[in-house]
């Protein structure tokens, strides 16, 4: 499966310059539906570029939770695209790096709840 990524017509510079908002972009995969997801973060390996996405619609409304899926990024006739990783382990190693990230970018879960705790 590959995804175009379509910013609604903001340049990355722009995008970048307004670190308050949320980053969405609209998927469509083959079969032609759309989906909207966050862009959590990115990052670039020996082996490529690579997104961790956020699907809108997989918010738990009573936890607040969702998954995230991790595509690479391609090439394709001067445009980016994104595509399913197929290496297991690839993906796993990129799974690991991304939380990584995600506890510098977010904070982590653990102190989060520890600090709230301790204000209750």
């Amino acid at each position: 499966m590959s995804d175009e990524i379509n910013t609604s017509g903001r340049s990355q510079e722009e995008e970048d310059n307004e670190e308050d908002e949320y980053r969405i972009i609209s998927l469509t995969d083959d079969e032609g539906r759309s989906s909207e997801y966050e862009i959590l973060d990115a990052i670039e390996t020996q082996e490529g570029k690579f997104v961790a996405l956020m699907p809108l619609a997989s918010v738990n409304d009573e936890t607040g939770e969702a998954e995230y899926i991790i595509l690479q990024v391609e090439i394709v006739d001067d445009e980016e695209e994104l595509a399913e990783i197929e290496d297991d382990e690839l993906l796993m190693a990129l799974d690991d790096l991304f939380r990584e990230r995600f506890k510098e970018i977010y904070g982590d879960d653990d102190e989060v709840y520890e600090e709230e705790e301790r204000n209750a």
